[in-house]
């Protein structure tokens, strides 16, 4: 009889495994993607911390939220600037992105003074609210710089509140897809 139970339990274990493997993360994680997006652009509360462990991918391939013991609350004026930055990123506009950056006080400096080249705040941009990008990067002035070296000697001054609580929301949501082997775009 015991022996019975333990194959019924090792088949049992066995289907729900076989399930799992056809799970299709990107479709979980563009669910997952979608619901932040939703709360945060749409009704401005959001779940603060959608760290791995408070996230469940269901044997069916449902996705399950858990704790939202940090909730994030945004007003409708940053809710409709990160709407306007996204666009731009999705939309590559530089010129856009950069300005909605200066507009709304963004600023960091380097040795050089302030950073206002319009590529290189919209790739900030894109750390923030997109994607991790490393690739070199072409200034106005046609130079092409390692973007590490930038980050490096860079320091923020400002960073209006929209754009902490939208990249640490971001960085999150990346870091999920980075442990799932699926880098993301955001954006």
């Amino acid at each position: 009889r015991e022996d019975y139970q333990l194959l019924e339990e090792r088949e049992s274990k066995l289907q729900a495994k076989k399930k799992f493997e056809k799970v299709n993360l990107n479709r979980v994680l563009k669910t997952l993607v979608q619901v932040h997006g939703i709360q945060m652009l749409v009704t401005g509360v959001y779940n603060a911390d959608p760290h791995p462990g408070n996230i469940l991918v269901l044997p069916d391939g449902k996705l399950g939220l858990l704790d939202y013991g940090m909730v994030g609350r945004i007003s409708e004026s940053d809710r409709k600037t990160i709407a306007r930055t996204i666009l731009a990123l999705e939309n590559k506009d530089k010129r856009t992105t950069a300005n909605i950056y200066r507009e709304n006080g963004y600023k960091a400096t380097n040795s050089k003074g302030d950073l206002v080249d319009d590529n290189v705040l919209h790739r900030f941009a894109s750390f923030h609210f997109d994607k991790i990008d490393l690739s070199p990067l072409s200034l106005e002035s046609g130079e092409t710089v390692n973007i590490l070296e930038v980050l490096r000697s860079t320091r923020e001054v400002v960073t209006p509140t929209w754009v902490e609580e939208g990249r640490r929301l971001a960085g999150l949501l990346q870091g999920v897809a980075a442990q799932a082997a699926r880098p993301i775009s955001l954006a």
